[in-house]
C-alpha cells in the first residue's frame, strides 16, 4: 500500500472521479474544498491509498481535508493542523479490511509526523458508517441528529412523510401562487442571505465572504442548484442552495425575505425541491441538523417537520503531538484569557480577531 499526498486539482479530480458513488460524495471533491478555502478555512489537500488484494480487486482510502498553519502568535513555527471542510467528510474507505485500514493509518501517521501535524478535527459523513473506521487514538463523539427526506417512493410520498404543519405550509404557499424555479443569476442569493443572517443574528462564521459565494457560483450546474420560491408577481420570497451528487442532494444555505415570511416560502421551497428530485435516481435529500445541540433548537424543529428519517452525525478529535498542542493551548489561554471550548481553539482570537 502506497500513500499519495494530493494538492493538485487535476490529480484530485482524477482520483475523485473513479471513487464509487455514495451519498455525500460532493463533499469530497476538490471544488468543495476550494470553496471552503475561499472562506479562509485552510489549504485543500488529500491522502489517497490503493491496495490490491491479489484477486483483481482494489481497495481504496481517500481522505480530503484543509491544512491550517498554527499561528505564530501562539508559538507556531511551521506546524499544521488538519480539519475536514465545512459540511460532511472524513476518511472514506472502499473494499478495505480492518488490517488494511490500519495500514492506511500507519502510513498517515508517518506522513503526519514528517509534516509536523499537531492535531486533527473531523466532521464525519452522517450518511455513511466511515466513523467506525478510525485510528484508535481518535476520539469519536456523537454531535447531533440530522434529517433527510426519502426520495425513493415518489413526490406524493414526500408530502405524506412530512408533518401536518409542514403540509399546511406547503398548501398555503400553493394557494398564494408560489412557484419554484432555478435562480437566473446566482448573485441574487448573497444579498438575501446577508439580510437573513442579520435578522437571525447569526455568528460571524456564517456570514460568508464574497469570495465564498463566487466560488460556490462557479460550481457546475450538475453539482449545485440555486432554487428560488417566487410569488405570483415575480418577487423572490425565499432561496436555497442545494449541492448535488449522483445518489443524493444536500441542503446547504437558505435565505428569505422577511416581508414575505407569511407565504411559507421556506417550507414550500424545501418540499417542492424534494418532489422535483424524485425520479432523478437520487435516494435522499439531506437537510442537515440544527444550529445548536439544544433539544428545542428551532432550525432542527423546522427541518424535522419534513421527514421522520434521521441520521447520527459524529465528530472526531485527535492530538498527534501532545507536547506541541499543550504549548500552543497554554499560550493561547494566556493571550486571550479564555477557556478552550473546541479542539483547534488556538487558531482563533490570539491576535484579537474572531473573539
Amino acid at each position: 500500500m502506497y500513500l499519495e499526498f494530493i494538492t493538485q486539482p487535476e490529480r484530485w479530480q482524477q482520483v475523485f472521479a473513479q471513487l464509487p458513488e455514495f451519498s455525500g460524495k460532493i463533499y469530497y471533491s476538490y471544488a468543495w474544498h476550494a470553496i471552503t478555502a475561499a472562506n479562509g478555512d485552510g489549504q485543500p489537500a488529500a491522502l489517497f491509498c490503493v491496495d490490491d488484494d491479489g484477486h483483481g480487486g482494489n481497495g481504496q482510502a481517500f481522505y480530503p481535508f484543509l491544512m491550517k498553519r498554527v499561528p505564530e502568535a501562539v508559538g507556531g513555527n511551521g506546524e499544521i493542523d488538519l480539519e475536514t471542510a465545512y459540511g460532511y467528510g472524513g476518511p472514506a474507505f472502499f473494499n478495505l479490511k480492518s488490517e488494511q485500514i490500519g495500514e492506511f493509518y500507519r502510513l498517515m501517521n508517518d506522513w503526519a509526523a514528517e509534516n509536523r501535524v499537531v492535531s486533527e478535527f473531523i466532521r464525519f459523513n452522517p450518511l455513511t458508517s466511515f466513523q467506525t473506521c478510525v485510528d484508535p487514538a481518535c476520539q469519536v463523539s456523537h454531535n447531533r441528529i440530522t434529517v433527510s427526506i426519502d426520495l425513493t417512493a415518489g413526490p406524493e410520498a414526500v408530502l405524506n412523510g412530512c408533518s401536518a404543519a409542514r403540509l399546511r405550509n406547503w398548501k398555503k404557499a400553493g394557494r398564494l401562487g408560489l412557484s419554484l424555479r432555478r435562480l437566473a443569476d446566482p448573485a441574487e442569493f448573497a444579498p438575501l442571505y446577508a439580510q437573513t443572517m442579520q435578522r437571525v443574528e447569526a455568528g460571524a462564521y456564517y456570514r460568508f465572504s464574497q469570495q465564498y459565494f463566487a466560488a460556490l457560483a462557479a460550481l457546475p450546474e450538475e453539482s449545485c442548484f440555486y432554487a428560488g420560491a417566487f410569488t405570483a408577481d415575480g418577487r423572490l420570497a425565499a432561496a436555497a442552495i442545494y449541492l448535488l451528487d449522483q445518489t443524493s442532494a444536500h441542503y446547504h444555505l437558505g435565505a428569505s425575505d422577511q416581508q414575505l415570511l407569511h407565504t411559507q416560502a421556506n417550507a414550500f421551497l424545501m418540499l417542492e425541491f424534494a418532489r422535483r428530485l424524485c425520479g432523478t435516481g437520487r435516494q435522499l435529500l439531506h437537510l442537515g441538523g440544527g444550529l445548536s445541540l439544544a433539544d428545542d433548537d428551532s432550525l432542527f424543529r423546522f427541518k424535522g417537520g419534513f421527514s421522520a428519517q434521521r441520521h447520527d452525525f459524529f465528530i472526531g478529535r485527535r492530538i498527534l503531538d501532545q507536547q506541541k498542542y499543550a504549548s500552543f493551548s497554554q499560550r493561547w489561554q494566556k493571550l486571550t484569557g479564555l477557556t478552550p471550548k473546541i479542539l483547534l481553539h488556538y487558531h482563533y482570537g490570539a491576535n484579537d480577531e474572531n473573539l
